[in-house]
């Protein structure tokens, strides 16, 4: 039951999130997707395979071109230093310029808000209900997907945690009740991240402690609370959630001469929670994050010399962009990226996995002042990279420097680099850049994408992001 229906068309604003959203392919008497007043949840989840379509249908959600197929990975980078726009640039070219808006080209204002909402929704309904049997690992999973949605929209449309002292400036709605006729207001960033890592928490009490990393465990969302804490600038707490996943022995980073295999489908000793795609989701060039890069694809974006130079020669990422004098050359140069080499969407790509996780600790234990530490686990990566890479020294300042950078070429095309640049308070500087606006100092209202022109229309307590 991998796949899910998922047929919702038009605008759906968050205050009329009126459908079930569970339907199963394989079954018809299983509900279709009908008004939320029509049928009650005790109708809608009678047995354990109820349960499990459910959930399912949460896994297929986040598959999404709008959510992680796609645009939740996208956007950050496409708002980088990391990424240029070739001659047919179209999705996400005005936010590439900074000339964003609420009812921008691609929808991304829309869209991504509301797929997030959908699978807050869904995790909801089975949130509420109550069977008389055991679900507990279906609704520890459920917890999972309403933290991981809420920070995505956080982090998306807020501005990062420390952008004021107490995290006091405005979030996303926080909905964890199905109440279709509700107007929610923004709440702050501070009282987002409660709730996520409430979530998460609750999340790790219930779920089950399997090793995939298709689905939810224990590992997973302790990967992902290391995440949210680090962005929270909550150090020891992230350096701990790393260690954990680290030292739980159930994950190893791919040797160098297996590193492009991370990307090319198949599943990964690295790879700790993925977005998995077969023949049969045929997500196709049009829609999977692939076919930005492929030029058999869109063709739209191309990395910028400011990361390509920044890889040693030698070094087993720098082998991920690859020479395509097809290009053209001029502005656009002869590089391309082919971390996602499979044009037609059958490539898996990566939420989260290790070599992050050693990252994560590595910024956590620099801020506690355990410089060692954090120079021992960017060496781990480096080396890996390239084995005659030289020891991290650096101290201070500029081994922050160091591993920032490490994390920029490890995981560049990932949907990182954007959000660690306005986390650490530095702007966004295009030495190679095709757009029409190259250098966007910190702060700025644009570091955040605008809610979308619909949900502003429809609900009269959601307020707009400053500057759209």
């Amino acid at each position: 039951m991998k796949k899910i229906i998922n047929k919702i068309s038009g605008k759906t604003p968050l205050i009329i999130l009126l459908v079930v959203l569970f339907t199963v392919s394989c079954s018809k008497d299983f509900l279709e997707e009908q008004p939320q007043q029509s049928v009650s949840m005790s109708q809608a989840l009678l047995t354990t395979t109820d349960f499990d379509a459910a959930i399912m249908g949460c896994y297929d959600r986040i598959q999404n071109a709008t959510y992680y197929g796609r645009y939740i990975i996208l956007t950050p980078d496409a708002l980088s230093d990391d990424l240029k726009g070739n001659a047919t640039v179209n999705r996400l070219s005005d936010y590439h310029s900074y000339m964003g808006s609420s009812t921008d080209r691609s929808n991304v204002s829309e869209n991504t808000f509301q797929v997030c909402y959908r699978t807050i929704d869904q995790a909801n309904r089975i949130l509420e209900t109550e069977p008389s049997f055991d679900v507990d690992d279906i609704k520890g999973q459920a917890y999972a997907f309403r933290a991981l949605a809420h920070f995505d929209l956080v982090r998306t449309y807020g501005q990062h945690y420390t952008y004021t002292a107490d995290a006091s400036h405005l979030g996303v709605p926080i909905v964890t009740t199905v109440d279709p006729l509700r107007k929610p207001a923004r709440n702050t960033v501070a009282e987002v991240y409660t709730q996520i890592i409430a979530d998460f928490n609750s999340a790790l009490e219930l779920i089950n402690d399997d090793a995939n990393s298709y689905y939810f465990s224990k590992n997973v969302v302790k990967a992902l609370l290391s995440r949210v804490y680090l962005y929270k600038e909550d150090w020891a707490n992230a350096a701990s959630m790393a260690s954990d996943v680290i030292n739980s022995g159930d994950y190893s980073l791919a040797s160098a001469d297996n590193y492009a295999d991370i990307f090319a489908g198949e599943h990964n000793s690295e790879m700790i929670f993925e977005i998995n795609y077969t023949s049969l989701d045929n997500p196709g060039a049009a829609t999977h994050l692939a076919g930005v890069y492929q030029a058999s694809g869109q063709n739209e974006y191309l990395p910028t010399y400011d990361l390509y130079d920044l890889m040693p020669d030698g070094d087993v990422r720098k082998s991920l962009i690859i020479e395509d004098a097809s290009i053209g050359g001029g502005d656009f140069g002869t590089i391309r990226a082919n971390k996602y080499p499979d044009p037609l969407g059958y490539g898996n790509i990566p939420v989260i996995r290790l070599s992050e996780i050693y990252l994560t600790r590595a910024e956590a234990n620099y801020h506690l002042g355990n410089a060692s530490a954090a120079q021992a686990d960017v060496d781990i990566i480096r080396k890996r990279g390239l084995a005659t890479a030289a020891d991290v020294t650096a101290t201070g300042t500029a081994l922050l420097d160091e591993i920032l950078k490490e994390r920029r070429i490890e995981l560049c095309f990932e949907g990182h680099r954007f959000w660690d640049l306005t986390r650490n308070k530095r702007g966004v500087f295009r030495n190679d850049c095709t757009a029409s606006t190259c250098s966007i100092p910190y702060p700025d209202d644009r570091f955040v994408i605008a809610i979308g022109q619909f949900e502003i229309d429809v609900n009269e307590n959601m307020v707009q992001n400053p500057g759209y």
